[in-house]
């Protein structure tokens, strides 16, 4: 069946508010598209209007603030996320998950911040911001607010925004401390999969010990910390191998994944442990003169 639809393009964020509050739930933002044709294709949404912000200057860009932080805005394609070096350098479990989604083609339309609101429980920015204690800031008619991103995703394709409000951009704080980060994620083949299971691992080593960041995508309803892992590990004298291997049974347990045509839930459990592993090897060894931030 043909779709039918208006199309609209706002030169502001007001402009665009003003839009979604006269059409509520009958308008769909468009900023890369790369989900949305999707989506609509499918007719799991059927849009009365679309309302494309590319045009927005105040939406687009990739900025980073000495000491303060990097804002991606809404418009900011994950090519462009990649391109800004200071990513690499400060934020490497975001450069990971950044490579890991689809390829160089679609990364140069799909937008970070789509990737994000769209809440696919397989999304794989979402752990790594996660990680960071990422902010999403949110314009609507009663002015601004910011959530942090565990609190964003709220369920499978479900996040706390209301018809009337727009994603303007994400800030992911900068971490003062030296540290080392990093993403896996297992697929059915090597590109244009979604994530069966994933892990983003961040650990950072304070003049007091370190601190352990570890989050999991594609195997719980929304965003999850594996905070239980993370309280051991920041306990634990040494490091050794049956350190780790305790810790990753532990973030096994802090996840509730579901069975699906990818994979079922005990492979998925299973994969989660041993990529936690992968993860946690990976970060320890980068604080040693690897990867660090």
């Amino acid at each position: 069946m043909l779709l039918q639809f208006d199309y609209v393009r706002p030169k502001s964020i007001a402009e665009t508010i003003g839009l979604l509050v006269q059409h509520g739930s009958s308008s769909a933002i468009k900023a890369g598209g790369t989900d949305l044709i999707v989506w609509m294709k499918k007719h799991l949404i059927k849009p009365e209007i679309v309302i494309d912000i590319t045009g927005i200057a105040e939406l687009s860009g990739v900025s980073f603030y000495p000491h303060k932080g990097l804002r991606i805005g809404a418009n900011a394609t994950i090519n462009q996320v990649l391109a800004n070096r200071e990513v690499k350098r400060s934020f490497p479990a975001i450069y990971d998950a950044c490579l890991s989604h689809s390829d160089r083609l679609i990364r140069n339309k799909a937008t970070f911040v789509g990737n994000v609101t769209g809440g696919v429980p397989s999304a794989d920015l979402v752990p790594s911001l996660c990680c960071y204690d990422a902010v999403v800031h949110i314009a609507g008619p009663d002015g601004e607010r910011d959530v942090p991103i565990l609190e964003f995703i709220t369920g499978p394709r479900r996040t706390v925004l209301s018809k009337e409000e727009l994603v303007t951009h994400i800030y992911v704080p900068y971490i003062e401390a030296q540290a080392a980060g990093c993403y896996v994620k297992l697929a059915r083949r090597n590109a244009l999969d979604l994530a069966q299971a994933s892990v983003a691992c961040v650990v950072v080593d304070k003049q007091n010990g370190k601190d352990f960041r570890i989050s999991c995508g594609a195997v719980a309803p929304k965003p999850v910390r594996a905070l239980e892992a993370e309280k051991y590990l920041k306990g634990t004298k040494t490091l050794d191998e049956t350190a780790i291997r305790n810790a990753a049974d532990k973030v096994a347990e802090s996840v509730n994944p579901i069975t699906d045509v990818r994979a079922t839930r005990e492979y998925r459990l299973d994969m989660i442990r041993e990529l936690t592993i992968r993860a946690l090897t990976t970060c320890i060894e980068g604080l040693r003169g690897g990867r660090m931030s």
